[in-house]
């Protein structure tokens, strides 16, 4: 694939996606919604890869949706009839991409830059670890543009009494105030981002791939079950943990008292 709103940079187990519409300040539409399917994808199946961060170039992490149009000058726009199915499941939406990077099977680490808002909330939510700029903001702005909306992970994170206070009063979130109400895990001035994010990063980037994975999808669907249900969930983590080569290293790391060296296999 082509990507021309996508910049996409490996380093040491570490692949880096940004975003990079940045005169739009990084608004989704279709052709960027799908590049980001794409390279998420990829990263999925390449071994190289042990963890991926996903940024945006300029001052926003992600503005949303482009309001201004969803697709590109001279391109058809493609779709479901059913207005419903189409915002779920329409090519590039980001329902999708949440979707993707919540599926991973790698850690994902939002770093966010600037502004979250809208979409490029939800975008930041769906990863797995979020470290932001003190100077960035979040927001659901839906309401303000007379859009109705629901909220998704956020109730999730913050219960529903919040998700509806913001939903429907629209405030800018500052990063403090993201970090006090668990939205994101680390706050750093925006100076530092880069080099605390990348400290996250390599961390992760050294540690067993798949065990993260089975960790990842046993909170995950841990989070949307019964207590009961998700204790099944982390057995099953436990088990397939089990049959991994950094399994064993663990283990024998343990017993030697010395550092694991992981292979992420």
């Amino acid at each position: 694939m082509d990507f021309r709103y996508l910049l996409i940079e490996h380093q040491e187990g570490i692949t880096r996606l940004t975003l990079n519409r940045p005169d739009r300040l990084n608004a989704l539409n279709v052709r960027i919604g799908v590049e980001l399917l794409q390279a998420l994808e990829d990263c999925d199946y390449d071994d190289a890869v042990r963890v991926v961060i996903l940024t945006g170039a300029g001052r926003a992490f992600c503005s949303g949706d482009d309001l201004k149009g969803m697709t590109e000058p001279g391109e058809p726009e493609r779709g479901y009839s059913d207005p419903v199915k189409q915002y779920v499941k329409g090519e590039g939406r980001w329902p999708l991409i949440v979707a993707r990077l919540r599926a991973l099977s790698k850690p994902v680490i939002a770093m966010i830059n600037g502004h979250a808002h809208g979409a490029g909330f939800n975008l930041a939510l769906g990863c797995d670890l979020r470290v932001m700029a003190d100077s960035a903001t979040l927001c659901i702005p839906f309401v303000e543009r007379g859009i109705a909306t629901g909220s998704s992970l956020l109730q999730q994170f913050v219960g529903i009494g919040k998700a509806m206070e913001w939903a429907l009063r629209a405030p800018m979130l500052s990063a403090h105030e993201a970090e006090r109400w668990g939205l994101v895990n680390h706050v750093v001035p925006q100076e530092q981002l880069e080099e605390a994010t990348m400290e996250w990063a390599k961390e992760l980037a050294r540690g067993p791939t798949l065990v993260y994975g089975f960790t990842k999808s046993a909170i995950i669907h841990g989070w949307e079950a019964t207590p009961e249900k998700a204790y099944e969930y982390q057995g099953q983590a436990l088990q397939y943990g089990k049959q991994t080569e950094d399994y064993g290293e663990g283990r024998r790391a343990f017993l030697e008292k010395r550092p694991p060296q992981f292979k992420g296999r």
